[in-house]
């Protein structure tokens, strides 16, 4: 008895024909791309992820057809340690176990990569700088030119104001002098004829 069941599970697993390729450059979070070799005899399966620190086997794939030689897990955040394997399993007896892969890493989730910094920035000069220098000095002579025009201007009406000035002056001198002369011919006059009449 116990030599005919040893030779009915030795023909039950000898007729599975899937083996599983060894994974690689698995990361914590990322995608999984699982290949394996079948037969158009092989059942469906459960795909389980296993680790010695895990107390229970991790179902990351249920009723996969063994046809397809292929499969894209998207994995959850795990431990990055080595000693994964992952095993094929009876759909509704996961004890039975179809095919077992060797043991693999899985990395740590990759970082986001700093963004590039712009180099450069800031050093070189300004194109529009002499022109604007230009206009500057420019108007700088252009107001320097206006205050000349303004000086002049202002000498000159200095200049007519004091001739106006001393033009005004002279003629109110010669009017002064000649009041006191016609005075004095006026009381001169009076004189002498007092004199007459005595």
């Amino acid at each position: 008895m116990l030599l005919k069941s040893s030779v009915v599970l030795a023909f039950s697993v000898s007729a599975l024909a899937l083996s599983i390729n060894t994974p690689n450059s698995l990361t914590s979070g990322g995608t999984a791309s699982i290949t394996w070799t079948s037969a158009t005899t092989d059942p469906v399966f459960t795909i389980e992820l296993n680790h010695p620190s895990f107390n229970m086997a991790l179902a990351i794939a249920n009723n996969v057809d063994p046809a397809n030689n292929n499969i894209t897990i998207s994995l959850p955040p795990l431990p990055a340690e080595p000693n994964y394997t992952l095993q094929f399993v009876n759909v509704t007896d996961i004890t039975d176990v179809f095919a077992t892969s060797s043991s693999f890493s899985i990395a740590a989730a990759a970082s986001a990569s700093a963004a590039p910094s712009v180099a450069g920035s800031g050093t070189q000069p300004s194109a529009t700088a002499p022109a604007a220098s230009g206009s500057a000095s420019g108007a700088a002579a252009a107001s320097a030119a206006a205050s000349g025009s303004a000086a002049a201007s202002g000498s000159g009406s200095a200049s007519a104001s004091g001739a106006s000035s001393s033009s005004t002056g002279s003629a109110l001198g010669a009017a002064s002098f000649r009041a006191p002369v016609a005075l004095v011919v006026s009381v001169v006059g009076v004189l002498l004829g007092a004199v007459m009449v005595l």
